[in-house]
Parts: structure tokens; sequence; C-alpha cells
């Protein structure tokens, strides 16, 4: 009975760690697509990180990188103004974004409109996958 529960609890780390192993990093990218000579500007965080104020000039990029939660929690929230509009939008969740999923990403790229973020579809590499402010 001994080594059945030693096996089991062997079975157990090994999967756990193999489970930690695999979740490999996640990066968004973040583009100015406003038009119109507009900057950008935006702060995003999430739970744990705060990702600080930013600025985008037109036509700029931005990205920053992570790993995802391993039990899918995982989410990263942005503001985003220019002139004297301000709108939000969950620039990354992982119910929505993680890999495998219809529009999942490891590299999550999103072009910011006037009228709402528009995600980079990884099948047709077109930025369609687009969505109204939070």
């Amino acid at each position: 009975m001994g080594s059945l529960k030693t096996f089991l609890a062997f079975f157990v780390v090994i999967m756990f760690t193999s489970a930690t192993m695999s979740r490999a990093s996640t990066t968004v990218v973040i583009y100015n697509d406003l038009g119109g000579g507009l900057p950008l500007r935006y702060h995003c965080k999430s739970g744990d990180d705060d990702l600080g104020d930013q600025s985008l000039a037109p036509g700029g990029s931005w990205s920053f990188g992570f790993t995802p939660d391993i039990f899918g929690r995982t989410l990263f929230f942005c503001s985003f103004s220019w002139g004297n509009e301000s709108h939000k939008f969950d620039i990354y969740k992982q119910s929505r974004d993680k890999e495998f999923q219809e529009f999942g990403c490891k590299k999550c790229e999103w072009k910011i409109r006037k009228n709402g973020p528009c995600k980079l579809n990884g099948k047709t590499g077109v930025f369609d996958g687009c969505f109204p402010w939070d």
C-alpha cells in the first residue's frame, strides 16, 4: 500500500510540474490606429501588475509579456484616452484569449481604433476581431 501512495504522490508532482512548465509566455501588442495624427494615452494593469501610464505616437506600438495563470484567471485591463475621449477594455482575458481558443493567441495583437479595439485574426492575418468598448 505504501508503494501505491508513493507512486500516486510522484505522479501528481510530475503532472503539476508538466502543466506548469508547459504554460508558455504570452505577449500583448497594442498599436495606435486612431488616425488623424492623434497620440494614444493608456494605462494597463492586472490584479498583480500595474504597467503605468504610457503614450503612443500615431502608428506606434507597445508590448508587454506575462505567463498566464495555471487556473485560467489572468486578466489585463486598460484605459485608453485621446482628445476628450476615454474608454476601457480588457486587453487580455484568459477565458477569451488563451491559446487554442477560437480567437486565442500567444502573441495577441490589437489595433486601438476610435470605435473600439480590433484583434489580429491569426488565421486570416487581418485585424477583423473588433470589440465594443467596455
